[in-house]
């Protein structure tokens, strides 16, 4: 604890966030003690716990999977998909109970398991796996932008506002109606740079 603490303090005198990777709930609650910033993964975590994140204003930043996901693993390591089921489902519940307890949310794309895709496909389905644990579109939606430039601590990230970092996606349908739309990325402006520009 005096290590992780000493952690936090430095970090913060350099204006530095603090994430820590923890999946049990004894690891959680004492990164939450130490002053950290952001809990990666997170799969067991207890309401004590949630409350005391909630309270300290730590964000979780859930690396679940989803369904498509969990198949293409299974098929790669050629376990049978319901060997898996009970992770995804207490992953799911844990991700309902933190909602409810008024934690915030953060996409992350640290899905360390190898799914034999692209990084970026992968952290992408993680925003599927929320819409599947029953996480309203417009939550999974804040989440991926205005959460995660909270998080970093930069009023630029994650908004449309003037002097915001002009980083903005258009998709095709309404991610709020149908949440494959995300499927079907349109438009893609980086930094005000137009790098995908699709009539």
């Amino acid at each position: 604890m005096e290590e992780m603490r000493a952690i936090v303090e430095e970090a913060k005198l350099l204006r530095i966030k603090v994430a820590a990777h923890a999946t049990n709930d004894i690891a959680v609650r004492r990164a939450v003690e130490a002053g950290v910033d952001s809990i990666e993964h997170g799969y067991e975590i207890k309401d004590e716990t949630l409350a005391l994140m909630k309270q300290r204003g730590t964000a979780l930043v859930p690396t679940d999977i989803d369904d498509f996901s969990l198949k293409r693993y299974a098929e790669r390591t050629k376990q049978p998909p319901t060997s898996l089921q009970r992770f995804m489902e207490n992953s799911r519940d844990r991700l309902r109970r933190a909602i409810a307890a008024g934690v915030t949310i953060v996409a992350g794309s640290d899905n360390y398991i190898d799914m034999g895709m692209p990084q970026g496909e992968s952290a992408k389905r993680v925003l599927f796996a929320y819409r599947e644990s029953g996480m309203e579109p417009a939550q999974i939606l804040q989440s991926a932008t205005i959460n995660a430039g909270r998080l970093f601590g930069d009023p630029r990230l994650g908004v449309i506002k003037p002097t915001a970092f002009a980083d903005i996606i258009a998709v095709e349908g309404d991610p709020a109606q149908d949440f494959t739309a995300l499927e079907r990325v349109k438009f893609v402006m980086k930094n005000g740079k137009i790098y995908v520009n699709v009539p």
